[in-house]
Parts: structure tokens; sequence; C-alpha cells
């Protein structure tokens, strides 16, 4: 994608679409791994997270694990695996200790790793529109990553959140979820989710009102430029990536 593809096109729909709201009293932090399966051991990677799942079923653990693997961009072949919605204090007291979690791990996924990274991200409800209807990620989500030169967050933040402001005024009708890092990476880094069903609902839709022409009604012609030009002066990079949710490999605490 371009850097201005979302923003300036007509709009489309740590990966994660609504699994924030999962929760009766949710948290804003996602605590992801990204995973990387050595060369050749996909199915031994595959099989054991499937064992692992039914290892926190076993341990009636109440907390979902999240499984999504990574299809496009430099990172594809990583699987990214984690919770969402969680408060830092829960991190404290698991519920399943993190030492039984970690020896599980090894036990069932050790010998397939390639590789781990952590981060942390925090879900920004404010200026996100998850919908009523995501209790679960959809099969597939478009990642996209703000790279946000120093100094210029507060534009970033105030101009996404007139964004944000424009889509619920004149009732545009797509659903994302914004994340910041909040550690594990580059500082001032912003992600865009957007979710989709299937590949299909990649396509342009022609019957809803372009980016820029739901901007200028909500806010005129000069207001409307005025945030695009606040975007492209703060952003200093931008990818994107597609990812695919495993159900089959995540445990969903009840299912």
């Amino acid at each position: 994608m371009q850097r201005r593809g979302w923003w300036l096109a007509t709009a489309v729909s740590l990966f994660l679409a609504g699994a924030a709201t999962a929760q009766q009293n949710p948290g804003t932090i996602a605590g992801l791994e990204f995973q990387r399966p050595k060369s050749g051991m996909v199915s031994q990677y595959e099989a054991g997270r499937k064992q692992k799942a039914a290892w926190h079923k076993q341990q009636n653990d109440p907390r979902p694990l999240y499984v999504w693997e990574t299809l496009t961009g430099e990172n594809t072949g990583t699987y990214i695996v984690g919770r969402l919605g969680e408060h830092w204090a829960d991190m404290d007291k698991p519920p399943v200790p993190e030492e039984a979690d970690r020896g599980e791990f090894q036990k069932a996924l050790g010998n397939s790793v390639e590789s781990i990274v952590a981060h942390y991200y925090e879900y920004m409800p404010k200026v996100s529109n998850p919908g009523e209807d995501s209790k679960t990620p959809t099969k597939y989500s478009e990642i996209v990553t703000f790279h946000v030169r120093y100094g210029k967050n507060a534009d970033f933040n105030s101009a996404i959140a007139q964004v944000h402001e424009g889509t619920v005024k004149t009732k545009w009708p797509f659903h994302y979820l914004w994340y910041s890092q909040a550690f594990g990476g580059t500082t001032g880094t912003y992600v865009l989710v957007i979710p989709h069903n299937n590949f299909a609902d990649f396509e342009e839709k022609p019957d809803v009102k372009p980016f820029r022409d739901m901007l200028k009604e909500a806010f005129g012609q000069a207001e409307a430029d005025s945030i695009v030009n606040r975007i492209d002066e703060s952003v200093q990079k931008e990818t994107s990536e597609i990812v695919q949710f495993h159900p089959e490999l995540s445990y969903i605490p009840g299912r």
C-alpha cells in the first residue's frame, strides 16, 4: 500500500478486530509475541500450538490466547500470538502461573521456533470503531503501521481524532481499530487494524463515499485538506500487511 493508500483512496475496512471488547471489563493492553517457526517446521509448530491450546483448556484458563499468521510483507510466515484487552495489573497475577506456561511452551513448541519478538500495544478506543458484532477476530485483518516523526505525535493524534469524528458524523460504514506501541520497538509507532471477513472485502466499494469526500462532507474542503496534510507531514514511513486469524490454533474459553 502506498503511503496515501488508506487515507486518500476509497477506504476499506498484534490482527485483532474487535477482540479488545471481548471481556466484560476489558483493559487496553495487547501483549503480542511475533513467533517465526524454523524452516521446514511449520507443521510441527502448528501441531504444538494446538497442543498448547488444549493445555490452556485443561487449566481452565479464563483468558483467550489468539493466533494469527502473517500472509504478506517482510514478516510473511511469522505467527502473532497473544492476548488482548488486558490491564497491566492482570500480568502481575496471571490465572495460569508463568512458570507452568513457559514450561508447556518449551515442551510443545520450543524445538520448532526460530525466534520470538515481544511487543505491547495500547488500544485507543476513543478513535476506534470496532463495531458491535466484533467479539472475535475476523478471518483476515489489514495491518497498517505508521511510524511518526519525532515531535509530531500530537499532530498525528489530533488528525486521526478528527478523522474518527468525521466517520461518526457522516456515519461512514467502516470498522477500524487503532493501537499505539507501548513497549518493544520504535517510539511513535501506531497500528491501524482494519477487519475483513474475506478477500472479496478488500475490494474498493463504489457505493461508499471516498475518504476525502467523507472528510469534506464532515468539515468542509479547507479543513479536510488540513487533516490530510497533517497526516502526511507527521508520518515518516508506512507499511501494510495482511494477517489471517487461526481459530484452530487459538485458545478461546468455552469453545
